[in-house]
């Protein structure tokens, strides 16, 4: 057999099985509690089990303002972000398959007007608005 046909016939295989590999992580199921695939805890998975949400594994080391909370999520890169009033209120009703938490007030993206945002209680439960002003905790999420 030729040089050229050898290498035809490698390139094949190799990407036969390239497609074979995609198509088992393309197949694969995530699950609320697993590692995500940028390094999160997963802790959305929508009913294709292909897409989700998933957050650091812990918290920003201090606690910051509003604005500050958005520059810290998003610094991570790869659409981390502070998440939504809805994305924080789930991850608040799976802190337990994520861990890590303090029994403390947590930022969301969601604004209410410019001086205030949406806060998440992991204490309590609650939901209510801060003056952008005030240090609370920070955990960056994404979606995947």
């Amino acid at each position: 057999m030729s040089r050229f046909k050898q290498m035809m016939v490698m390139a094949s295989l190799v990407a036969g099985m390239l497609v074979s590999i995609g198509a088992s992580i393309a197949g694969s199921v995530a699950a609320v509690g697993e590692i995500g695939p940028y390094g999160g805890i997963i802790y959305y998975v929508d009913s294709s089990g292909a897409h989700g949400l998933e957050a650091k594994t812990t918290d920003e080391t201090k606690l910051l303002s509003w604005n500050e909370a958005v520059i810290a999520a998003s610094a991570y890169g790869d659409d981390w972000h502070l998440p939504t009033k809805t994305e924080l209120k789930i991850l608040y009703e799976h802190k337990n398959s994520v861990g890590a938490f303090a029994k403390d007030d947590y930022w969301s993206l969601t604004e209410l007007d410019s001086n205030s945002a949406w806060i998440q209680g992991f204490g309590n439960g609650d939901q209510d608005r801060y003056n952008k002003y005030s240090r609370l905790s920070v955990r960056a999420v994404r979606a995947f």
